[in-house]
């Protein structure tokens, strides 16, 4: 097993890692959308507190997180501490190449959350705030589909529509429909709604009602999950050598070289493609 670094103290192992994590955080926050939707009305009812977390899309992911987690301690009524939750931020941080401590940490909130009892009280008073706890946590799990997909962050797509590109606008919104309450978003399509531009809308109606289909291929996903991963740790590029070491021999999400270098070729297509600066040899 190499211990090459990738990144700032980032190893393979700590992509290893985790890539195991994340499907089980992304069926958690799946079934907890599924408990939202069976249980409407016990959590939105006449008592529940209006809520929307589009604008978190216009921060950059570290400030995502921040503003969410705030939020959540407030809403939660004891149930999490701002104690805990800088003691849980402090084990990441702590961590070199932090990714490596997220699987820990996120099995320590699974922990907590199982071992914790609410009184009835308590229970009570945080049924107005339900919801809304549920939609921050679905925007973090948002933002992070949005990697494996598109390779960037929600708040990055957010920073494309605003310099005028659509595409991103289209793609952010098959995502998560709510984007369009962002500032960014919603100039946008007032500007569409003056001119009466048609196939703005058009366009707009088919990305709400679209799917993801096209991008679904597990390895790909991956992949683009690890070079956002890298990006957001400080790596500017990859030489050949790393794309070869790091996906193919250590992480084996993508196959050999074929006969004439093919696959090669396409893996630095690839990377040239999703991670934020071009990679050179």
């Amino acid at each position: 097993m190499s211990t090459a670094y990738f990144a700032k103290g980032i190893t393979a192992e700590d992509l290893r890692l985790f890539l195991e994590f994340w499907p089980k955080f992304s069926a958690e926050a799946d079934e907890a959308q599924q408990m939202s939707i069976e249980n409407k009305n016990k959590i939105l009812n006449e008592d529940s507190k209006p809520f929307a977390w589009c604008h978190l899309y216009e921060l950059p992911i570290m400030q995502h997180m921040t503003h969410s987690l705030a939020a959540i301690v407030q809403d939660s009524n004891g149930l999490i501490t701002v104690e805990q939750v800088a003691d849980w931020y402090k084990q990441i941080v702590d961590t070199s190449g932090q990714i490596g401590a997220l699987p820990g940490v996120y099995r320590q909130i699974d922990q907590h959350f199982d071992e914790t009892e609410l009184s009835d009280e308590a229970e009570k008073n945080m049924r107005p705030t339900i919801a809304g706890i549920l939609g921050f946590c679905m925007s973090m799990h948002h933002t992070l589909r949005s990697v494996l997909y598109h390779g960037c962050f929600l708040n990055e797509l957010i920073e494309r529509i605003r310099a005028g590109d659509d595409k991103s606008l289209f793609d952010a919104v098959r995502i998560d429909p709510t984007v369009i309450g962002c500032i960014t978003v919603s100039c946008r399509i007032s500007k569409a709604a003056l001119l009466q531009d048609n196939r703005f809308f058009a366009k707009l109606k088919a990305a709400i009602n679209g799917k993801m289909a096209k991008r679904e291929q597990a390895n790909f996903q991956k992949m683009r999950l690890v070079f956002e991963v890298l990006h957001e740790a400080g790596a500017s590029r990859l030489t050949d050598s790393q794309l070869q070491q790091l996906l193919v021999e250590e992480l084996g999400l993508y196959a050999s070289n074929a006969k004439g270098g093919g696959n090669a070729k396409a893996l630095r297509k690839f990377a040239d493609t999703y991670m934020k600066k071009k990679a050179t040899t």
